[in-house]
């Protein structure tokens, strides 16, 4: 499917979407304590809301969140019936890893924050290079705070220009990890990783050993952001409801070469899609997944 010099079709991942009762909280919580700011305010579109399959949402305000630098990677939706999740009880978007500076100051930072920290701040098993904390967000999403200090081959990874950069790696909770891999395979035309490994927030908040390894796989994208794809038992099934997006992370937002053929394509004037196509597919666990083509 891919090879050394090819480049992926699919990527990067551009923006994660939230869904909250209180989304002007939400949002200042973000702003408070982990360093984003309010790139704009805007009202949800007939045309959105039909794209993502919640016309319910139709005249609701969103947020489009950056750095300090003012790239976007998060949008918070005003949803009245959007409830937080249990994390890892649900299979779809599970958790979104984001490139930061110093992972061990911030990390201290949010002590006193509505984010939870779960695990602090240490190297992973994968590399040493790679140096991560995990936390729990008002919204019920796991946020892996991550620090990369050199390259860690063969995965091509960024490096943190800002206090708190920007989404590099959404991870997704998946009852089957192949069939999962080969959807997001066929989108990239790009050949993913598959391997065993331990991932220590998930051991402590199932209640397992904390040795237990897990059957994990990568997908690389273009310009340094990944899917990560960890299979769990257990996982209650994502339902698509018309009137919320629901609880946890509700989307994940990528620019594709080219919109996959005969899906229903869409063009909206306001950030991130720039007047753009852009279509809404959904994953093999229910997981909402948004392209936008370049």
């Amino acid at each position: 499917m891919s090879t050394s010099e090819s480049r992926p079709a699919l990527g990067p991942c551009s923006v994660a979407t939230l869904a909250s009762p209180d989304a002007p909280r939400l949002v200042d919580d973000y702003c408070s304590h982990l360093h984003c700011q309010v790139l704009t305010c805007e009202t949800l579109t007939a045309s959105m809301t039909r794209q993502w399959g919640c016309p319910g949402l139709t005249g609701n305000q969103y947020w489009l969140l950056g750095n300090a630098l003012g790239r976007p990677w998060l949008r918070i939706v005003e949803d009245a019936s959007a409830e937080p999740v249990t994390p890892l009880s649900r299979a779809g978007w599970m958790a979104l890893e984001i490139l930061v500076e110093d992972v061990d100051d911030l990390a201290a930072t949010l002590e006193a924050s509505p984010f939870q920290l779960l695990r602090p701040a240490a190297n992973l098993e994968l590399s040493d290079k790679i140096r991560a904390a995990q936390v729990q967000g008002p919204a019920g999403e796991l946020l892996y705070l991550t620090r990369i200090a050199g390259e860690v081959p063969p995965f091509q990874l960024p490096k943190a220009r800002c206090a708190v950069d920007h989404l590099f790696i959404p991870v997704l909770a998946s009852t089957g990890r192949a069939a999962s891999l080969a959807q997001y395979e066929a989108l990239a035309q790009y050949d993913g990783l598959s391997f065993d490994t331990r991932v220590t927030v998930i051991n402590q908040l199932r209640g397992l050993p904390m040795e237990q390894r897990h059957p994990l796989a990568t997908l690389q994208l273009a310009d340094n952001s990944l899917i990560e794809i960890d299979q769990l038992e257990n996982l209650d099934v994502a339902q698509q409801q018309g009137g919320t997006l629901g609880g946890g992370v509700a989307m994940v937002t990528f620019f594709i070469d080219c919109l996959p053929a005969g899906v229903e394509a869409y063009h909206h004037s306001a950030a991130p899609y720039e007047g753009r196509r852009s279509c809404t597919l959904y994953g093999n666990d229910g997981e909402r997944i948004e392209l936008i083509e370049r």
